[in-house]
C-alpha cells in the first residue's frame, strides 16, 4: 500500500506522515464538483523487538485490571527485566519511548497483526464465591464484621485480562482506515473527519482500558456524532461522561483543516452530546462503575468517519450516494466481523436499525450465527427517544435478556 496522503501503510515501520488528506474528488472521466477534506491517520510506529508486531509494552500488560491505567516502567522497578520473573511465553520488558504512538486507524484486509502477539493474561478477580478459602474470608473480613460474613466482589465471574486483545483491536481499526482513505466522497459531502487519527490518544486510552478481554455483548453504534466521538474518539462520547465516568484522558490534536461550524476541541468540548448523555447516563446508573459494565460488554461504532455538508450538517452513512456508500459499507462490514471474532462476542445489540441491519448482513455474509438484537437510538431527533429513553431501555434490557450482563449481582 502507498504511504501517500498521511494514512499508515501496512508495513511494520513507518515514517511520520502528514496529518490530513485532501481528496480532489477526481476520477478518470468524471469532473470534480467539490473538495472533501479528510482528517488522515498519520502515526509513527516502532516495531517491538520482542514480538515483531505493532508497538507494545510487554512488561506492562500483565497486572492492570479492566479500566485501570497501565502502569509505567518507572514504577515497576527492575523486576520486569529479570529473566527469573518471565513466565512461559512472556517477553522481557520493551518500554515505549515517549512520543511513540500506536497505529490506530484504517482497512479490513486482516485482523491479525504483522506477526504473532504474545498472549499475556491475568486474572483480576480472586475466584468464584464457592472457591473462597478460609484464609480469603479472614483477609476480606471488615473490622467488627461477623466471622460468617464476607466482603465480596459484586461479580462472581473470573475475568481474564489480555492486553494483546486491545492491541489487535487497534490494528483492525488501523487496517480499516487504510482502506477507507482510498475512497472518494462527493456532494453533498464536503468535509470528512477521522477521530481515530486526531483523537488517537483518547481513543487508545478507551480501548486499552476497556477492551482487554472477551465480551458477551457488543453495543454497536452507527458512526461518530459531531459532539461525541468526533470530539474525543469515544463512542457516544459526551465529554462529561467521558471524563468523569469513563475516566478517559489524553490529548486531542484537531485536524489542520476543519469545518468552521464543527471545530474540534477534544475534552474541552462544552457542547453536550444528547445521545451520549442518555447512553452513558443509563449505564452509569445501572452498572455504577465502568469496570462493571466493561467486564461483559463493549461499545463500538460500525463506521469511524464523520461526514459533513458545506453547511456543517451531519451526513449519515445510509444517506450517502450508493456509489460512495457501497465501498464504505463493504469495508466496515469486514472490519466488524473481525472485531466480533476477536472479542468472541455472543450477542450484538444494534443501537438503531442501521447498526442492527449492517451487523445482520455482515454476519450472514461471514457465515456466523450470532444473535443481533435492537434497541432504540437515544438521539433527540427520534421522537420516541424523547419520551423517557432510559426507562424504555430498562424494560427492553429485561425483555432481551441482557440485564444480567449489566447489573452487579451478589456472589451469595
Amino acid at each position: 500500500m502507498s504511504e501517500e496522503g498521511g494514512f499508515p501503510s501496512k508495513r511494520p515501520r513507518l515514517e511520520r506522515d502528514n496529518t490530513l488528506i485532501t481528496n480532489n474528488n477526481s476520477e478518470s472521466d468524471v469532473p470534480s464538483t467539490s473538495g472533501v477534506v479528510v482528517a488522515g491517520c498519520s502515526t509513527s510506529q516502532e516495531v517491538c523487538k520482542q514480538s515483531h508486531s505493532v508497538p507494545r509494552n510487554c512488561a506492562l500488560e500483565r497486572e492492570s485490571p479492566i479500566g485501570q491505567p497501565v502502569p509505567t516502567l518507572s514504577n515497576q522497578g527492575n523486576a520486569a527485566e529479570s529473566p527469573a520473573n518471565e513466565g512461559p511465553g512472556q517477553s522481557r520488558a520493551m518500554g515505549m519511548t515517549e512520543g511513540e504512538t500506536i497505529q490506530q486507524v484504517a482497512s479490513p484486509s486482516s485482523s491479525q497483526d504483522h506477526t504473532e502477539e504474545t498472549n499475556e493474561s491475568t486474572v483480576t478477580q480472586p475466584s468464584t464465591a464457592n472457591e473462597i478459602t478460609d484464609s480469603d474470608k479472614a483477609a476480606n473480613q471488615k473490622p467488627g464484621q461477623p466471622a460468617n460474613e464476607v466482603t465480596e466482589s459484586p461479580f462472581a465471574e473470573v475475568v481474564t485480562v489480555d492486553r494483546s486483545i486491545a492491541m489487535k483491536f487497534l490494528q483492525i481499526e488501523a487496517n480499516l482506515c487504510e482502506t477507507l482513505r482510498h475512497l472518494v466522497f462527493r456532494d453533498p459531502v464536503t468535509h470528512l473527519y477521522n477521530p481515530l487519527d486526531y483523537a488517537r490518544e483518547t481513543h487508545k486510552d478507551y480501548v486499552m482500558k476497556y477492551c482487554c478481554s472477551h465480551k458477551d455483548v457488543l453495543f454497536l453504534g452507527m458512526n461518530p456524532g459531531p459532539f461525541g466521538m468526533a470530539q474525543n474518539g469515544v463512542p457516544f462520547g459526551d465529554t462529561t461522561f467521558v471524563k468523569n465516568f469513563l475516566q478517559i484522558s489524553g490529548k486531542v490534536n484537531p485536524p489542520v483543516v476543519q469545518h468552521p461550524k464543527r471545530p474540534i476541541t477534544g475534552l474541552d468540548c462544552t457542547h453536550s452530546e444528547v445521545s451520549g448523555t442518555r447512553f452513558w447516563g443509563l449505564f452509569s446508573s445501572l452498572c455504577k462503575t465502568p469496570q462493571n459494565f466493561f467486564r461483559r460488554c463493549f461499545v463500538h461504532n460500525y463506521c469511524p468517519l464523520v461526514f459533513m455538508t458545506k453547511t456543517g450538517k451531519n451526513v449519515t452513512p445510509p444517506s450517502l450516494h450508493v456509489t460512495q456508500r457501497e465501498p464504505l459499507l463493504s469495508a466496515c462490514d469486514t472490519a466488524l466481523v473481525e472485531v466480533i471474532r476477536l472479542l468472541q462476542v455472543k450477542t450484538i445489540v444494534g443501537v438503531g436499525r442501521f447498526a442492527q441491519e449492517r451487523a445482520q448482513y455482515a454476519l450472514k455474509m461471514a457465515g456466523l450465527n450470532i444473535p443481533v438484537l435492537f434497541i432504540m437510538h437515544p438521539s433527540p431527533i427520534n421522537p420516541q427517544a424523547n419520551k423517557g429513553w432510559a426507562a424504555q431501555m430498562m424494560v427492553e434490557f429485561e425483555e432481551l435478556g441482557i440485564m444480567r450482563y449489566l447489573v452487579p449481582t451478589s456472589t451469595g
